[in-house]
């Protein structure tokens, strides 16, 4: 074989050793964006595309029937749930959230922040990981659809995607008694944080 032959091939090899390496997140949010399918449902009856105004505006209600208070810092609203609303006596957890939005103030997300009320370094049942299993299946039943997905965020941090049509769940441990939730508009491109 000649050497241009032998580079072609190589080559032809290398792309098809590249192509075979995309990842089975990113083969899901290919199909999904493709898919054309629209789902904008955040919390609390709050759509994608809606604005900053809107936002305060569903939160001022909820704080008002005392659904929602303020949360810590005055940067999240706190909301208390319980895990399985069908079982007597379930665990409760803190949910802490707020809108994700652009630069003209249009919601594109939901972060959220969560953790079991009765959490305590020696409680393991009620650290994040464990949280992050029931969520899994608290989002299932609310959000059909595709599984999760496991995916890593980096080197040491792994998360959980669920992506159908345009919206993805991401979660992700932030400490042994945190767990970060975020609704995104995956047609919408990352801004960056401030």
């Amino acid at each position: 074989m000649n050497l241009v032959v032998k580079q072609f091939v190589f080559l032809l090899l290398l792309c098809f050793v590249l192509s075979s390496c995309e990842s089975e997140y990113s083969k899901v949010v290919k199909r999904e964006l493709k898919s054309g399918v629209i789902h904008d449902d955040l919390i609390f009856g709050m759509k994608l595309g809606e604005t900053l105004k809107d936002f305060y505006s569903v939160c001022w209600d909820l704080n008002k029937q005392k659904i929602i208070s303020q949360g810590s810092g005055n940067k999240f609203a706190k909301y208390t749930m319980q895990m399985d609303s069908m079982v007597e006596n379930s665990d409760k957890v803190e949910m802490l959230f707020y809108g994700i939005f652009d630069q003209n103030k249009v919601m594109h997300g939901m972060h959220m922040k969560m953790s079991y009320l009765k959490w305590a370094p020696w409680n393991e049942q009620y650290h994040a990981e464990a949280l992050i299993e029931k969520l899994k299946k608290k989002y299932m039943r609310e959000y059909d659809g595709n599984p999760f997905i496991e995916i890593d965020i980096d080197e040491k941090q792994k998360a959980f995607a669920k992506v159908d049509g345009n919206r993805q769940i991401l979660m992700y441990r932030t400490s042994d008694k945190d767990v970060t939730v975020k609704i995104q508009d995956l047609r919408k491109p990352k801004e960056p944080s401030k």
